[in-house]
């Protein structure tokens, strides 16, 4: 019977472009991204230090409900934990349904952008003529919001700031705030948000 430290046979992982995927490389480079031990991996994953040690260093192959278990552990499904740092030399672009809408009042525009393995989102929102957010937000992390086109109104914690096109700013999203267009002209606003804030 083959034990967990043993060696599991299983296909090469290969990414869209054709290369085989090193994921002992990315189970690593996710690890010490988030300043994580071996023996913390280990005990969150439920599985030995010395294994995992011999996955990233690739003297050991690993069965996939093993990574599903790892991936768990960085917040990722296994596709997404495969595809994390495949082929980063050349540039990916994403589709529109790559931006996940979200409902946060009639006639704004609000749209979110979330990568696998990537601890930020990236949010973008037109506002049309005269129109606000539904209601205040408050979650972890920084906002860092630009607005390129028009003008709009951060009301944080109850106290007003105009933010016109070309002005940005950054603040706790732990505050409670919100935004509206005051004007007769559309505005945008581009946000990065160093948390998720949506878990869509």
């Amino acid at each position: 019977m083959a034990t967990e430290d043993e060696a599991v046979q299983e296909p090469e992982a290969v990414a869209p472009n054709g290369a085989v995927v090193d994921v002992g490389a990315i189970v690593g480079l996710l690890r010490r991204k988030r300043g994580m031990s071996l023996d913390e991996l280990a005990t969150r994953s439920d599985l030995s230090p010395s294994f995992i040690s011999a996955v990233e260093r690739g003297k050991s192959d690993i069965a996939l409900g093993r990574l599903a278990r790892i991936a768990a552990v960085f917040g990722l499904d296994v596709a997404s934990l495969l595809t994390y740092s495949s082929n980063t030399s050349r540039p990916r672009f994403l589709s529109s349904d790559d931006r996940t809408p979200v409902d946060r009042g009639e006639g704004v525009d609000y749209r979110r952008l979330r990568l696998p393995g990537v601890d930020f989102e990236l949010i973008t929102v037109t506002f049309e003529p005269r129109t606000a957010f539904r209601d205040a937000l408050a979650h972890d992390g920084i906002d860092i919001v630009y607005v390129p086109v028009g003008s709009v109104v951060l009301d944080f914690d109850g106290v007003d700031y105009v933010m016109n096109a070309g002005d940005s700013g950054v603040w706790s999203g732990r505050t409670p705030h919100a935004f509206r267009n005051d004007t007769d002209s559309p505005a945008q606003l581009v946000a990065v948000v160093t948390d998720t804030v949506w878990d869509l």
